[in-house]
Formats: C-alpha cells, sequence, structure tokens
C-alpha cells in the first residue's frame, strides 16, 4: 500500500509543479504559496511513504527524510509573502540543515558501503575549494549580488555546503560502482547522482535568479522543476540505499 502511495505522491507533482509555475508568473502571490506548499509537502509524504514501503530503518533513511522536511520549511520561508530578509534567512537556513542531512546520509551510506574510506578525502576537499573559488569569481564578473554585500557571505557558506552534498552523493556512488556492493545500481545512480546533480543545478539557477533580479520565466521554470525533480529522487533512494548494517536503531 505504501509503495502505492508513494507512486500517487510523485505522480501528484506533475499537476502541482505545473500548476504552481502557472501561479508563480510574473510573482508570488496566495495562490503560489498554496501551490508550492502543497507540492512541498508531496515529497516529504513520498520519503515518508519510501520509508513505510521498504522497510528501511536506516540512519540513511533518516538523513534523508529530515533533509527533505527541511527542505519543505524552506520552501514556505523562501516563498513568502511578506519577502523579508528574515524569511529569506530562515529559508536558507533550512535549506542549510537540509542539505547537511542530505551529506550526513550519503556519509552513512559510503561507510556501510566501504568503511575503509575516510570521511573525506583531500580531492573532496580541492573540489569544494575550487568550486567556491569559481563561485566567486562568476559573480565577481557577472556582477551577482552587487546590491546585496551582507548576502554574499551567506552564499558563499551555501555554496560551500552545496558542493559537498553534490561530491559525497557521487563519491558514494563511484564507490558503489567500484566495489559493487549494492544490487540496484541503476536505481542508485539515478535517485542519488542525477538527484543530488539537480539539486545542485536548480540551486545555481536560483542564484542566477535573486543575483540579477531579472524576471526570466525560463529560468526560473528550469529552478522549480529541477528542484523538485531532485526532492523525489532522493526520496525514491530510500528503496535502493540503506546504512542499516553501521546505523541500527
Amino acid at each position: 500500500m505504501f509503495k502505492v502511495l508513494f507512486i500517487i505522491a510523485a505522480a501528484l507533482e506533475l499537476i502541482t509543479v505545473p500548476v504552481f509555475l502557472k501561479y508563480y508568473w510574473p510573482d508570488r502571490c496566495k495562490k503560489s504559496l498554496i501551490m508550492k506548499m502543497v507540492s512541498s509537502v508531496l515529497f516529504v509524504l513520498a520519503g515518508y511513504f519510501a520509508i513505510k514501503a521498504s522497510g528501511n530503518s536506516s540512519g540513511y533513511a533518516d538523513m534523508i527524510f529530515w533533509g527533505l522536511v527541511f527542505g519543505c520549511i524552506g520552501d514556505f520561508f523562501l516563498h513568502s509573502l511578506k519577502g523579508k530578509i528574515v524569511d529569506f534567512a530562515i529559508g536558507l537556513v533550512a535549506f542549510l540543515a537540509g542539505h547537511v542531512f542530505y551529506i550526513l546520509a550519503f556519509i552513512k551510506a559510503t561507510k556501510t558501503s566501504y568503511p575503509a574510506r575516510g570521511t573525506f578525502a583531500w580531492y573532496e576537499i580541492l573540489l569544494v575549494l575550487l568550486g567556491i573559488a569559481g563561485m566567486i569569481a562568476f559573480s565577481a564578473v557577472k556582477g551577482l549580488f552587487k546590491t546585496k554585500g551582507p548576502i554574499m557571505a551567506g552564499v558563499t557558506v551555501y555554496t560551500a555546503v552545496l558542493l559537498t552534498m553534490l561530491v559525497k552523493a557521487l563519491r558514494y556512488v563511484i564507490g558503489e560502482i567500484a566495489y559493487g556492493t549494492n544490487d540496484h545500481m541503476v536505481m542508485v545512480f539515478i535517485t542519488v547522482a542525477v538527484g543530488a546533480l539537480l539539486f545542485f543545478m536548480s540551486d545555481t539557477s536560483l542564484g542566477l535568479i535573486l543575483g540579477t533580479d531579472k524576471k526570466t520565466r525560463g529560468l526560473r521554470i528550469f529552478n522549480i522543476l529541477t528542484y523538485y525533480s531532485a526532492q523525489i529522487l532522493l526520496a525514491a533512494s530510500i528503496f535502493f540505499v540503506s546504512s542499516r548494517e553501521l546505523y541500527p536503531r
């Protein structure tokens, strides 16, 4: 039953997200807020149904679920009709917390698959630092956030956490491919690697939107579609990834 409920929740996103996008243009309103929250609650429910359907009681499943929850909270505050800097800050912190939970989930899964590996490899840290440097350079060249100096520090921190999430997801998937400990490698690649990459692409496009204050409909659609696709894929990863061996409840 719970597997059917997961499919229903994921399928409903195909309806609610387009409706949300319709109300979201040219600017947010009460209807767009309602539809966004309906869409966000759906991916939280999808995560819950995935846990129940799969019987996955591992630390990985817990961390992914809480990542989904904080994503939903962040969605509310970033889309708040008040549009105050406090709402933006709360939303940013909520998304940061969500990414931290995702990072912990991928670390748990990695340690289960090949425990001899360290938590962070030197090349992972190097990739994150290079990514931050690239973001700062790109922002300077394009003049992003030029009128929002105080926000730049928060954006830098968020970029570091986002890049860490992506790197840890890819490291886990690459490790699974190399060591072959998971029987569902194709689905692991789709739900974890593609999911994390879509999340990265979504947040990058959001940075362009916030940094330029330009109402570009195509970029906004790209941002929303990649975001909800990412959350559903990460919720679905609960069916295929577990850290039960090392992290019993």
